[in-house]
């Protein structure tokens, strides 16, 4: 056996032992062990929203509009009466359904695009990242914005404005993860067994660089919630017979003050929501790498 061979099992090795530390590294930190319970509760809760939810979300009762929180209304009600417990719970579906598609896109586009990228490199991936940077020049939001007025609103039209508005960060993390270890020895020795390249870049090089751009993904999540709140708080998000966060508080700021309610209570779910996914993030990011101190990070 060559010695690029030995480094190679050495390599792999070392990583299967480092990950088994994961679990141990998770158990040294109480705190996202609160927040995973925590992710997972509210991932239930948007499973099961519309079984879960104790009154009818879109049911309207002007007899009852802007009450305060109540037993039969524990949130209290909106400016057409509707109960906003069961709004915000059907929201967080709402958000976590488009979210959650929005990140499986740009995960795999961006990661499939970021490896050819960063692993064939020429005048093709010189290209792509022109192209990267380009999409990165622009303000997130900004682009959003313009692709939404020009798409119209929806649920589709969401899902494909956010993936392309998003694809290139994942791609230019993972483009950069390739491009350093592909000089790698593991690597090259892999080249000159004469294995192909597209076995090379799934079996080798996507386990030891795909961990930062799960990590980003993560995080992402909480972002990409963000961004369509904001959106439909502009009006230009999904349509208002869909319970969502953002257009919740739109349309409660007539009543700010004499139901604060509704505008509080979707965005305290925002807020909530969107730091749980970027201190899933952070954790994830702190267990997996093997450099991070156990006794200093969350």
């Amino acid at each position: 056996m060559s010695e690029a061979a030995v480094r190679h099992r050495v390599r792999v090795w070392c990583a299967s032992v480092r990950g088994t530390d994961w679990y141990y590294r998770l158990k040294q930190r109480p705190s996202l062990q609160v927040v995973f319970v925590l992710l997972a509760i509210i991932l239930t809760a948007a499973v099961f929203s519309p079984i879960a939810a104790p009154q009818d979300p879109a049911a309207t009762c002007l007899y009852e509009k802007n009450q305060w929180m109540s037993t039969e209304h524990w949130f209290g009600t909106d400016y057409l009466g509707r109960d906003l417990f069961s709004r915000v719970l059907c929201g967080l579906q709402t958000s976590m359904v488009v979210a959650v598609t929005t990140i499986a896109i740009t995960f795999v586009a961006g990661a499939a695009v970021g490896s050819y990228a960063g692993y064939n490199g020429g005048w093709a991936g010189t290209c792509i990242a022109r192209i990267i940077d380009v999409f990165l020049a622009f303000p997130s939001i900004i682009l959003a914005l313009a692709l939404v007025t020009l798409l119209g609103s929806g649920v589709l039209n969401m899902i494909l404005v956010l993936s392309v508005v998003q694809w290139a960060s994942f791609a230019r993390l993972m483009r950069g993860q390739v491009l350093a270890e592909k000089n790698a020895e593991y690597v090259l020795s892999a080249q000159a067994a004469g294995l192909p390249n597209w076995w090379i870049l799934v079996k080798h090089l996507l386990p030891n660089c795909i961990m930062p751009v799960v990590v980003l993904a993560t995080m992402d999540l909480g972002h990409t919630i963000l961004t369509i709140s904001t959106l439909s708080f502009l009006g230009l998000g999904l349509p208002p017979s869909i319970p969502e966060w953002g257009f919740m508080i739109h349309a409660g700021l007539g009543d700010m003050r004499t139901a604060p309610l509704n505008v509080i209570v979707p965005g305290l779910a925002i807020t909530f929501v969107t730091l749980l996914f970027n201190l899933a993030g952070e954790g994830i990011r702190d267990i997996t790498d093997p450099h991070m101190d156990v006794e200093g990070s969350l």
